[in-house]
Order: C-alpha cells, then structure tokens, then sequence
C-alpha cells in the first residue's frame, strides 16, 4: 500500500518475521518512526478503512483524540528484529563494549536543521571523554558534503546506516540491521533529542543519553510538540547518562513492547493469508556491507530534490528547501570511473536524445487517475521521529 510501509526496511523486517523474503502488501499505513503525535506525518492523507498500524496505546490515543479512527496497536518492527537477532541471547554473552556512538538530531529533504554542527560535536567530545566516538548522520545529512565534513574535521569516525527508501526504490533493507549492528559494538548511545535512535539503543539494553543544544527544525509543527514536550513528560531522560532500567521501562512502552503480535497474527492484521498461510521459518538476515551502485547514487540525489512530494504530484512543494545538492567528490569520482558523466551540459544532450527515443505519451483522456492513496504526502521522517 503506502510506499511509508517500506521506510527503513520495516516491511521487510516484518515479512521475515513471519517467514517471507519479500514483503506482500500491507493493508494499512505502518507507522515508521516515533513521535509526539500520532505516529503519523503531519497533515497525512488516509485512505477511508484502512487501519493505521501504531506502535503504542500512546500514538493511538493521540489520533483518538484528533478525531481519526481504525487504529492498531502492533508494536515497532525493531522489536519484531531484536526477536529475530535474539537480542537478549546476545546481550547474556556480550563482550566488553566501549566508546560511544551518536545520534545527531537530524532534518529532511524539505526542513533542515538549524544549528551548529561543529560546537555540538565539540560539546559531545568534551562530555563523553577520552573514548572512540562514532557519529551516525542521517543520510540527509550525510550526503550534505558541509556538514558531513564538520563532523570529520571533528576527528571522529562518521557513518551513516543508509537509506529510508522513497516510492519504493532504493529501500535499503538493511538499515536496522546496520543500526543494532553499530549499537551492540558501542557502549552508549547518545543523542541531542528524545529520539527513535535513543529508544531503540534502551530497548537493546544500551546505555543513552541525550543533552547537548538540541537545535531546531525549519517550520516545526506545533502538534508534534517540539523539545519542550518530551523534556516535560520525561525528565528523566534527559541527561548525561539515563539510569538503564527507567531508560528501558520508557523504551518498551513507547515502542509498545507488551503489544507485540505472534507471526500468524502478523499475517492476520496484515492481510497477508493469500501469500502465506502458516508461518514459515525466518530467512537470512540481509548482509550489511552493499555499497549502492553509482545509478543508484544518481537516483537519490534525485530523489533528494523530489521527495518532498506527494507520489505523482506535479508542483513544487511549498514547503522551505534548503539542501545542499552538491555532488561529493567520492560520487563524482565513481561515475567518471564508471563513463557516467555529471557535467550538466552532458546530461541536458543525453537527456535529449534519450527523450527523442521514447514513444509518444498516453492520451491524456485514457490516463488511469491517481487514487486518493497515491496523492497522499510524502512521509517526513523528521516529523516522524526524531531520529
């Protein structure tokens, strides 16, 4: 259904679960990331019917409150991959972990975040001490050469768990797997927000903190409630090193722990009996080390300047862009090696010649509408979760 269903890989992580290799449909909207709301972008458009798969009673209760119905309480997928990764096993015979990874507070193709990137980095060295610190960007961040680069410059090592995927091309499957993979090699993970990141490392039995300046979000909404909200609620939370018991207690209730479902009840809520009618055993994991191809580099520098909006939407988003679209030189050097040419007199021929090729476009008068689902706007993950 919704191209949001595959952010991050979660429908992949689901159909695992359950014993498939590659997701049916899902008949519903699966929340992707965690907030302060109801789980949902701001503004999402649903289609009538259809259930809304949350992760808590919270989110649920939220929506039940802005007057929107049909929700589900099914738990986050990365419960449903600490049970496939037998988290807990790992965790009874884990080796010493050390140093400290970081999850900076991060923006989307249409909101950037406002602040410094080098004093927070400065900030979060000065705290954490003579350790190996890791930063983690979000790879809106990590595909913005100036601010990638203030990080680097920092001296610390600086990653990035790769795509969320958008109108389901370049999902990368492997984005929590990649995420609980840096999570069990570091002993603390730390944020400058209440985040998705923060909840995960507390479900998995790591150490969090969140301080540091916070910064902002281009045009925040309101109803998501901003940094005041999480602060006021929970306290706790926010300071230097969270007690781990309280830090877990938050977690599983707001990731919805006591709600996960059995396999078959996956395949229930799901709708996914005509695919699979009685759980199977779990495939492999998907490897963590594939590096996306140059096309693949090209399409998601695209998807950068489009992904703002809606599926099939033919205007620009009024939404404030500010993205830095300059191609790295890791990038640049790739596709000269590979004939693939970025000079933007090169690309106007090719696009030109490639156009006179194509055949005529459809009449107009036979085109198929778009349904009401498929000019729903473009989940914002920024908005989703403050991760």
């Amino acid at each position: 259904m919704h191209h949001a269903n595959h952010f991050y890989g979660h429908a992949h992580i689901m159909a695992r679960y359950v014993g498939l290799e590659h997701p049916p449909r899902i008949w519903g909207y699966l929340q992707h990331g965690w907030n302060m709301h109801d789980g949902f972008a701001v503004g999402t458009v649903f289609t009538p019917q259809y259930p809304k798969f949350v992760w808590s009673e919270a989110c649920a209760r939220r929506g039940w409150a802005a007057g929107l119905r049909n929700y589900m309480v099914v738990a986050a997928p990365w419960l449903y991959l600490l049970e496939l990764e037998r988290q807990k096993e790992w965790l009874a015979t884990a080796p010493p972990r050390t140093g400290t990874i970081v999850y900076p507070f991060h923006g989307w193709e249409g909101q950037q975040v406002l602040g410094s990137h080098t004093e927070y980095i400065e900030e979060v060295k000065e705290a954490e001490g003579d350790v190996p610190i890791t930063v983690c960007l979000h790879w809106n961040e990590y595909d913005n050469p100036k601010v990638r680069r203030q990080y680097e410059d920092a001296g610390v090592r600086v990653v990035t768990h790769g795509q969320r995927g958008y109108l389901w091309q370049d999902t990368d499957v492997a984005f929590l797997y990649r995420q609980l993979h840096e999570m069990r090699q570091h002993k603390r993970v730390v944020s400058n927000r209440m985040s998705s990141a923060i909840l995960y490392a507390a479900s998995a039995g790591v150490e969090v903190g969140v301080y540091g300046d916070p910064m902002a979000l281009e045009s925040d909404h309101a109803v998501l409630g901003g940094v005041g909200k999480p602060r006021r609620i929970w306290p706790e939370m926010h300071q230097f090193s969270v007690p781990m018991d309280y830090a877990a207690q938050v977690a599983n209730r707001e990731l919805g722990a006591d709600e996960m479902l059995s396999p078959a009840e996956v395949i229930d809520a799901f709708g996914w009996a005509p695919e699979i009618a009685v759980p199977g055993t779990p495939p492999p994991a998907p490897p963590l080390d594939e590096e996306p191809s140059a096309f693949a580099r090209r399409r998601r520098r695209q998807h950068r300047a489009e992904s703002h909006r809606a599926p099939g939407a033919g205007e620009l988003s009024d939404v404030v862009i500010s993205i830095d679209a300059t191609v790295d030189e890791e990038d640049q050097a790739v596709d000269d090696a590979e004939g693939h040419s970025t000079d933007p007199a090169a690309r106007a021929v090719s696009r030109t010649d490639h156009q006179a090729e194509q055949p005529p476009a459809a009449d107009p008068a036979t085109t198929v509408p778009l349904s009401a689902a498929a000019q729903d706007p473009a989940l914002d993950p920024a908005l989703q979760e403050q991760d």
